[in-house]
């Protein structure tokens, strides 16, 4: 059940659902308790339509929003384009490096395209602006809502009582 938890501990007598939902760096609780609900089902009857009026009101970032979120790691200041590089071995046994820009974006759940720029190739700036270029085109075709996993239905959470 998305967002729901159970709360069973016998030690200090707490007996509950609990809502647990993230929404733009909020984080959402809410305690269910069986007693002061009226039983076990009307509690999770109760949390159920918390939870779908909080998602109502507060709905997932769309995967746009989420892939548009700079993180603290990011040195290039654009999100989604960074350079690194490509080691080599010489045959004398030196290491060499090619140096490159990278865009990166998704596409579907779990999976994401990549544009490489060769520093080589295009220049600092050149290979820069290339893979940002990329980023605003892949960054186009994005759609749907963001989940950090797979949603389920509440379908089965009904042999849970």
């Amino acid at each position: 059940m998305y967002g729901i938890s159970r709360i069973d501990d016998k030690e200090y007598r707490t007996h509950a659902w609990r809502v647990s939902l993230r929404r733009r760096r909020i984080m959402h609780v809410r305690n269910f308790a069986d007693q002061k609900c009226g039983g076990k089902r009307k509690a999770l009857r109760l949390a159920r339509a918390y939870r779908d009026e909080l998602i109502r009101k507060n709905p997932p970032l769309s995967r746009k929003e989420f892939s548009n979120i700079r993180r603290r790691n990011n040195r290039s200041g654009v999100v989604g384009v960074c350079r690194y590089a490509k080691s080599y071995r010489l045959k004398d046994g030196t290491v060499r490096y090619s140096w490159y820009w990278e865009a990166i974006w998704p596409t579907t759940p779990g999976k994401s395209e990549t544009a490489i720029f060769s520093v080589n190739k295009f220049g600092e700036a050149g290979a820069f602006n290339r893979a940002r270029a990329a980023r605003v085109l892949g960054f186009k075709r994005i759609e749907g809502v963001y989940w950090p996993c797979e949603p389920r239905s509440d379908a089965g959470s009904r042999n849970e009582l």
